[in-house]
């Protein structure tokens, strides 16, 4: 329990240990430093339309800076292209920027990201210090799109290749690839507005655009203080209750015009699909109502802009997730989509297609198991998927043929075969006749490197610094218990080699939020904790993450922070029925979420957890934005059975905490705002509560600065072991 003679600490202070860390060869600091000694992963990996070569971002040295490589596929080996440090930033007639934020720009430039393909693969772009580039895909004749600061904003190739399209902020234009000769194809007036998607249709007569109105989009004040005198940083900002979406689909010419609008479609909706039939002749739309209760896919004539609604859902219970994208197969008869809704109830993500008019529903992947995502080559009719089919914590790619045939790639046993992402899996990389394919993969004891797929499996890059050879990896094991209300978790556990299982040991609940068991690579800390610190650790995949079906992937509705509390419990109960934990000696703690849901279970399950750290926590979510607030909540101004007190840290910290508590968060954090953090601590204050607290006064939701994250790292990994060791 809390030791009542520890005071609150100052945000200027921070905390104070009473003991060091073990001496380890690599200290946890070094493990958050550049260079990395994992390296820097491949960025942005693009593969050739033909599938002969892949580009990428890369730094070898494990430096924050990338540069442009690309590799002949399958078999060559990378080649540096394009170095950044040799692209020259234009010049600033009036640079009103203190020495310190000339440093910064500086030391912060992470590179060329990635770069794009030309439709006929003889050509790359990518953008890089303020301006558009071009050069072969050997780096030669590198040039600039425009030789000049000018507003050129998601540029891209149109269909046939003769042109570029680009946003300037508010229109679209096209330049004229051979002559230069740049047309304004769209003609926005109104303050604010601006078109925020645009695709050409495949046959090159129409262009197909979301136009949107941020009039309504909110505002918040911060405050830096770390300057001689604190200074106001305005930003832009969604909150709950706002309604701040207004959008609407068009469609013009190819040649530009006025927009024709499409009648019938609410200007709230959440847009999840976008696609052009492969000729060209209707414009294939998914779109989730504004209270995320309704799913709907509508097809548009590009001649008229008249639509028809062919396909609608509505939440058998929760909300519509947002797994919901579309395609045309490659004769544009069918439409493919995702759902995990079928014959009106939940079920696990699959693929189905139907005719143009809705008829036909036919399933193409339903199984027992989660997709993580799909996509058709643009020449084939090969399908290609991502699928959890062995454990809801890897994943494999599958290829099926057209004939339903089907054949499976598990690039990294026990591991994840494309990149993870927020609640889904990354694609891998195809080729357009579907033939080549590659993909980031990754594990807990491997950061993603890119792999070659068919025609063979094969790694391409080696990304790690010889350090990482020290690195003595935790034992990782899958394991699941069941949860108060019947549902099974899965998590992975992770352990010293050796460990004497014939004592009690500390354990951690550690990174906790939705898809934190999944097997990809997730950093050091975990392996950090249970290697040098001898603890029991615990990933767990928490109700709402994907791999299992509808209902779990949606199963805090009105419920965050309950639910997902009690699990935690479940989970110390499972770690404590092993025999070789500690009950008295678990800790927990998580980032935003996972922040927000440590509060939560500390408030709520008092004597639960010895001691948790809360890095960048929600504690309000009236607070937080709209669009992720409302599918999950509702609206403040609907809410009649006080949903939003009965998950907020404010309200439930009005009867004290009981356990330790650490609360950590950057001040200029635009994501989950430091108030949030100051506005628990008030409550806590107030309820007579003490905890500690560590503030980074220059860093956003990320604390990511190169001082920064060291220290945040090692200040939650300190904190757990002063607490949790004996």
């Amino acid at each position: 329990m809390r030791n009542s003679l520890l005071l609150v600490a100052l945000a200027v202070c921070g905390i104070s240990f009473g003991k060091d860390l073990p001496q380890s060869d690599i200290s946890i600091q070094r493990l958050y430093q550049y260079p990395l000694i994992n390296g820097r992963s491949p960025a942005a990996p693009a593969m050739s339309p033909d599938g002969s070569k892949i580009v990428f971002g890369w730094n070898q040295t494990g430096a924050r800076k990338l540069d442009l490589y690309v590799v002949d596929f399958p078999n060559g080996k990378p080649k540096l292209i394009v170095e950044a440090s040799k692209i020259v930033e234009l010049p600033r007639q009036d640079d009103s920027r203190t020495e310190q934020e000339k440093a910064e720009s500086a030391l912060y430039d992470g590179g060329i990201g990635g770069a794009q393909w030309a439709p006929d693969g003889k050509e790359l772009m990518f953008s890089y210090k303020g301006r558009t580039w071009l050069c072969e895909p050997d780096g030669s004749n590198l040039r600039p799109l425009v030789d000049g600061s000018s507003s050129v904003g998601g540029p891209q190739y149109t269909e046939d290749g003769k042109s570029f399209a680009y946003s300037n902020g508010t229109n679209v234009f096209r330049m004229d690839r051979k002559t230069g000769f740049t047309k304004q194809l769209t003609f926005l007036s109104k303050p604010r507005t601006s078109i925020e998607q645009f695709e050409f249709s495949p046959s090159g007569k129409h262009l197909g655009v979301v136009w949107g109105d941020g009039s309504k989009m909110g505002s918040h004040q911060m405050m830096d203080f770390s300057k001689d005198r604190a200074t106001v940083v305005p930003i832009s900002r969604m909150w709950n209750g706002d309604l701040p979406i207004d959008n609407q689909i068009g469609v013009v010419g190819a040649d530009g015009g006025v927009i024709k609008f499409v009648k019938d479609l609410p200007r709230y909706m959440w847009i999840k699909g976008f696609s052009w039939s492969p000729d060209g002749s209707k414009l294939a739309v998914a779109w989730i109502s504004d209270d995320f209760m309704r799913y709907t896919i509508s097809v548009i004539d590009p001649e008229t802009a008249e639509k028809k609604d062919i396909y609608k859902e509505e939440a058998p219970a929760n909300t519509i997730n947002d797994w919901r994208d579309i395609a045309w197969t490659r004769d544009s008869k069918k439409i493919l989509f995702g759902t995990d809704i079928r014959e009106g109830k939940l079920t696990n993500r699959a693929l189905y297609k139907m005719n143009p008019d809705g008829t036909g529903i036919e399933s193409v992947y339903f199984e027992l198991h989660d997709l993580g995502n799909w996509m058709r080559p643009k020449n084939s009719d090969r399908l290609v998927l991502v699928a959890a089919g062995h454990s809801p914590l890897t994943t494999e790619i599958v290829v099926q043929e057209p004939d339903g045939k089907r054949k499976e790639h598990v690039v990294i046993p026990g591991g994840y075969s494309t990149q993870k992402a927020f609640n889904w899996a990354e694609l891998p990389l195809v080729s357009e006749d579907g033939k080549k394919i590659a993909t980031m993969a990754s594990a807990r004891s491997i950061n993603n490197e890119l792999y070659a797929v068919e025609p063979f499996q094969k790694r391409m890059t080696f990304s790690q610094l010889p350090e990482f050879k020290k690195i003595q990896w935790a034992e990782t094991k899958e394991v699941s218990f069941p949860t108060s209300d019947g549902r099974m978790i899965h998590a992975l556990m992770m352990t010293k080699p050796g460990l004497d299982l014939t004592k009690k040991h500390p354990a951690v609940l550690s990174g906790i939020y939705a898809d934190s068991g999944k097997a990809a690579w997730s950093g050091w800390a975990e392996n950090y904790m249970a290697m040098n610190l001898g603890f029991v650790v615990l990933c767990v995949d928490f109700r709402s993450s994907w791999g299992y079906d509808g209902d779990f992937n949606g199963g805090y509705y009105k419920k965050m922070g309950i639910i997902d509390a009690d699990e935690a419990v479940d989970a110390k109960k499972f770690l404590v029925s092993t025999g070789y934990v500690k009950s008295d000696r678990v800790g927990i703690w998580g980032w935003s979420y996972g922040g927000y849901l440590t509060c939560m279970t500390l408030l709520t399950k008092p004597g639960e957890f010895h001691a948790g750290v809360a890095v960048a926590s929600v504690t309000d979510w009236k607070s937080y934005n709209e669009w992720y607030t409302r599918r999950r909540l509702g609206l403040v101004k609907d809410d009649k059975d006080k949903i939003f007190e009965k998950t907020s840290p404010v309200y439930n910290a009005q009867s004290g905490l009981k356990d330790n508590l650490l609360l950590v968060h950057g001040m200029l954090d635009d994501n989950v705002l430091y108030q949030d953090t100051a506005r628990l601590q008030q409550k806590l204050i107030d309820a007579g509560s003490h905890f500690d607290l560590m503030t980074y006064p220059r860093d956003d939701h990320s604390i990511s600065k190169d001082t920064s994250r060291p220290h945040v790292y090692s200040t939650i990994v300190r904190y757990l072991w002063e607490k949790l060791s004996d």
